[in-house]
């Protein structure tokens, strides 16, 4: 039943020369974005040695892991704006006429970038905690590493259940693409992806540890730097987990109905 998407993931893979050079074209706006980031914390850790228990190079690394897991998941945004697009131009009747499912064949038209980016990016990741590694407390183990590639793979399920959710709600509202965009500014704050979610008063943790959306940056760079203590990783793997099966089995009951929904309406 795979082997037609491993076929299409096999695609995606041949396309290395092409993710390499995107990635590459993502990366070199890293060193200005970097710069930026490491200015500012500079500026505030002028007056402290510690901010939410995070050390100045430990917040820095923070920062630098965040940018590349942004080039390797950031892109399965772009989701919502094709299934909105094949939706509203009748283009779904082409993929609902093959024998594949449409949004299995979208996971694995995603998850090959997706792939190709984390390698690269775990590439450049471990060059900087190299030069950086007398400066750097990070409590890096073989497990941390492991369970980083492990949980990146879950927020980018995660991720890409969101953007398509969002996009097969095009079976009933014309235009999503605004919901889109409430999407991303939400993850921008709940993901910890402006801020470390620990920086964050205590409500809001809270607040935060009930929704999706730290597991997509914040629980995976987490788990790499050693901040989760072995109760609390396992707690927080296990909540990741949960949450991408909860928004897969979400999106295939919506998705069902939606295609109803479209089947009647003469799609």
């Amino acid at each position: 039943m795979f082997k037609k998407y491993l076929r299409i993931l096999k695609i995606e893979f041949t396309r290395v020369r092409e993710y390499f050079l995107n990635f590459i074209g993502q990366v070199v706006y890293l060193p200005v974005q970097f710069l930026l980031v490491y200015f500012l914390w500079k500026y505030i850790y002028s007056s402290n040695t510690v901010v939410a228990g995070y050390s100045f190079y430990e917040m820095i690394s923070y920062y630098y892991i965040l940018m590349i897991l942004q080039s390797a998941i950031m892109p399965v945004g772009v989701t919502t704006y094709e299934e909105w697009n094949h939706i509203n131009k009748g283009d779904l009747n082409m993929y609902l006429s093959r024998p594949i499912s449409y949004p299995i064949y979208m996971f694995f038209t995603k998850i090959g970038y997706f792939i190709w980016n984390i390698l690269f990016g775990l590439i450049l990741i471990f060059i900087i905690i190299f030069i950086l590694a007398s400066k750097i407390e990070m409590n890096l183990t073989l497990s941390n590493v492991l369970l980083f590639c492990v949980s990146t793979v879950i927020s980018f399920i995660i991720m890409f259940n969101l953007f398509f959710l969002v996009g097969t709600l095009t079976f009933w509202v014309e235009n999503v693409l605004t919901l889109r965009d409430n999407l991303w500014n939400i993850i921008k704050i709940f993901s910890g992806q402006i801020f470390p979610i620990a920086m964050f008063p205590q409500v809001i943790r809270r607040f935060c540890s009930i929704l999706p959306f730290q597991y997509i940056y914040y629980i995976p760079i987490a788990i790499f730097q050693g901040k989760l203590l072995e109760k609390s990783l396992l707690y927080n793997f296990i909540g990741q987990i949960v949450w991408a099966l909860l928004l897969t089995l979400i999106n295939i009951c919506i998705w069902k109905n939606g295609i109803k929904n479209y089947a009647s309406q003469g799609g």
